[in-house]
């Protein structure tokens, strides 16, 4: 704890930090924004410029190509067949010529129709005589009379990397009749070279590409001089450029470096120039930019954040005099008092608000003792072990002494203590049983096991509700010793184990020994509502009398809030009174003991419809069988349970009751079309340590009776309740009871 609370950043901090957050993702974003706008601002400049320069260059080497062809074509105009059957004739044309010195820096040659050389300018030893027929542009030349720029390649005598234009000679009729070449050495200073011996910018270049050949035939950088195109997918922007896309367009070279790149075409040979910048060098100046900004950055996020620290630290004074006031008042036996308001801004207004805050606690611990005084007297009153708790930490809040001697403890013991402390049930039981009181308001009475403080394990019944006591949500539990009970039934099931073999003979005895069990069970029942019924309900009785002689006293000067006050106490008495009643009509239902079973489930129809906003239809077909008082409670019961069941866990809003005297037994049906479940898992005993269809099925079990479900998932539930009648008539059930309530 000492780690984490020194590391603990204070208001100023924090505020301080968030400023400085605030700033510096301002102008980062600030810097973001206007970076991303000069870059694209500065993109589009630059390839306005190289598209225009690249264009440029294309054009010209565009004009030098056809330069040269224009001289082959006027050179061959001037051939015709008897100068072509005369190679000193030919030679002499072509010597007289020395325009070709400077358009083809490797000479001109004249070959027949053949394809071999006739005659050569300037003299080449080994070129005279040399076939060129297997030449792809001299075949094309002399094949189909076309002007053809070739492929780039290496020469076979001057054997130097080199391309030729050809054009055909053609006699007076127009037939092709020999072919005219001129050859231009890349390894020689020649036209191209301004392409090799210029950049663009400080690192970029330019390169002349062949796509008819996949072939670069230039470049600033000479490596890449007669080196094919990388293969398609390489380069996209490239594969793009051999399908005619001439824009700018930025990307990263088969080099990996990021370029800005554009092209431009040279019709008359199908080639195509590109020029490449690096993006590093093109866009330095937003770089340099950003390199300033983030300076002034650093610079004013200090002078900020001191700004900050000092406005802040003068600003809650006030507060941080205030927090240690508080902090010398948090001492034990140190009373509450009214803070300094040093000055009337919004901090002195939170100061007085909680000044006043102060004055409403003392008003409210005032009402609060008023409440637990009158809590602390039902407590006292009451024969059950009684506690309330938390249902946030399931701490205890307050014993009664009846608690104290039941479990062998002193209150302040207890008051320390939680339910998980006491309850033998595991904290994830305990906690759902909480969760159904806080849904339902009242948890229907169950039994657990509590250890006492000399750890002796204790059965108790169990019976929550939730009450509200000082504006706080409590759940208050009775506990009821049963472990005589419980040591009848365990000495009960001992002897049955031990006498398994006497079933048969023994059935009756011991049927008749469970009906009694339910007997006893009744009467405590109708002793525990008794109790609530007479005793609480009268000592309620006297407390609403007293409350309503106080409210009528006008004449006593109460002041208002005063009698607000004790009409808010009438008021939980009432809710109190209320209570009771239920809990003694659920224990016990009167018109069960007057009326009969018949009349006990419709008056609990109207009970679920009430309390469960679940439609129960009661079908009496019994012809007025009058039963048992404890086999008529055992059903009723068994009913209510099964209707429970129904409105928890079906997802309907009915369902039907009917109650069949059939023969010499008496047949009960609980029918819902709700969603089913599984039951072989509902016929067992849950986690929790509840017992559902599995307790309703052994009870019927022990007074003879027998049940039947029909289920399944999503097909609704029918149960069938059997018992035999000749086991239950009884001439005065419905009388032994009539004084009940």
């Amino acid at each position: 704890m000492a780690e984490k609370s020194r590391w603990r950043l204070s208001l100023k901090q924090k505020i301080t930090l968030g400023i400085l957050a605030i700033f510096v993702i301002g102008i980062w974003a600030l810097s973001f924004y206007v970076t991303r706008m000069l870059r694209s601002d500065m993109k589009e400049l630059l390839a306005d410029q190289q598209l225009s320069t690249v264009s440029y260059v294309a054009a010209e080497l565009n004009q030098a190509l056809e330069d040269r062809i224009q001289a082959l074509e006027k050179t061959a105009r001037s051939i015709d067949q008897s100068i072509l059957d005369k190679p000193g004739a030919l030679q002499q044309v072509l010597d007289q010529r020395t325009i070709f010195q400077d358009l083809f820096n490797s000479g001109v040659v004249a070959v027949g129709p053949d394809g071999i050389a006739l005659a050569d300018t300037p003299i080449v030893a080994g070129r005279r005589g040399t076939n060129y027929a297997n030449n792809e542009a001299t075949y094309i030349a002399l094949a189909e009379g076309k002007t053809v720029i070739g492929r780039p390649v290496v020469g076979r005598v001057l054997h130097q990397a080199l391309f030729n234009i050809n054009t055909p000679i053609r006699n007076a009729n127009g037939k092709v009749i020999g072919a005219l070449f001129g050859v231009i050495n890349l390894a020689k200073p020649n036209f191209l070279d301004r392409i090799g011996e210029h950049r663009y910018g400080k690192s970029g270049g330019y390169l002349v590409v062949a796509p008819q050949y996949n072939l670069m035939v230039t470049a600033t950088d000479k490596s890449r001089v007669m080196q094919p195109l990388p293969p398609p997918g390489t380069n996209p922007i490239l594969d793009q450029r051999m399908q005619g896309f001439d824009g700018p367009a930025v990307a990263v070279n088969s080099l990996g470096v990021e370029i800005l790149s554009s092209a431009a075409r040279i019709p008359v040979a199908g080639w195509f120039v590109i020029a490449m910048l690096p993006t590093e060098e093109g866009f330095a100046p937003i770089h340099d930019m950003q390199q300033r900004i983030v300076s002034a950055t650093i610079l004013l996020t200090l002078i900020a954040g001191i700004l900050s620290w000092w406005l802040l630290r003068s600003q809650l004074s006030p507060l941080v005099s205030a927090a240690r006031q508080l902090n010398e008042m948090s001492g034990p036996g140190k009373p509450l008092s009214p803070l300094t308001v040093a000055r009337q801004d919004e901090i002195g207004q939170l100061i007085g608000g909680f000044n006043k805050l102060l004055e409403t606690l003392r008003q409210h611990e005032a009402q609060l003792q008023i409440e637990r005084d009158f809590f602390s007297a039902v407590l006292q009153q009451s024969s059950d072990g009684v506690f309330l708790f938390s249902p946030d930490d399931l701490r205890i809040h307050e014993v009664n002494p009846s608690l104290c001697q039941l479990l062998g403890y002193e209150r302040d013991e207890l008051l320390a203590m939680t339910v998980s402390d006491l309850a033998q049930a595991p904290l994830e039981n305990l906690r759902e049983s909480v969760l159904r009181i806080m849904q339902h308001k009242i948890h229907p009475i169950g039994e657990r096991s509590y250890r006492k403080k000399d750890g002796t394990p204790l059965d108790i019944e169990v019976n929550a509700s939730l009450v509200e006591t000082g504006g706080q949500q409590l759940i208050m539990a009775n506990l009821r010793d049963i472990s005589e009970r419980k040591r009848i039934q365990e000495e009960l099931q001992r002897h049955r184990l031990q006498l398994e073999e006497k079933v048969v003979e023994r059935t009756a005895q011991l049927r008749e020994l469970a009906m009694e069990l339910a007997k006893v069970e009744e009467r405590e029942r109708r002793a525990i509502a008794q109790d609530l019924h007479d005793d609480l309900g009268q000592i309620l009785a006297a407390v609403k009398i007293k409350l309503s002689s106080l409210e009528r006293q006008d004449q006593h000067p109460w002041d208002n809030e005063l009698k607000q006050q004790v009409k808010d106490i009438g008021g939980m008495v009432d809710q109190a009174n209320r209570a009771v009643r239920s809990f003694s009509t659920q224990l016990s239902p009167p018109v069960l003991s007057q009326f009969g079973l018949v009349s006990a489930l419709e008056w609990l129809a109207d009970e679920m419809q009430r309390s469960n906003n679940l439609n129960v239809h009661i079908y009496d077909e019994s012809k007025s069988v009058r039963l048992d008082e404890t086999l008529s409670s055992s059903l009723f019961r068994t009913v209510r349970e099964l209707l429970i069941n129904v409105s928890k866990h079906a997802r309907v809003d009915a369902a039907e009751v009917s109650v069949l005297a059939e023969g010499d037994k008496l047949v009960i049906t609980v029918v819902d079309a709700g969603i089913g479940f599984d039951m072989n898992q509902s016929l067992m005993p849950s986690a929790d340590g509840g017992y559902g269809l599995f307790s309703v099925r052994e009870r019927l079990n022990s007074i003879g009776g027998a049940m039947q479900i029909d289920s399944q998932p999503g097909d609704g539930t029918v149960v069938v309740i059997t018992v035999p009648l000749n086991s239950m008539k009884h001439p005065s059930a419905n009388t032994s009871m009539a004084s009940v309530g």
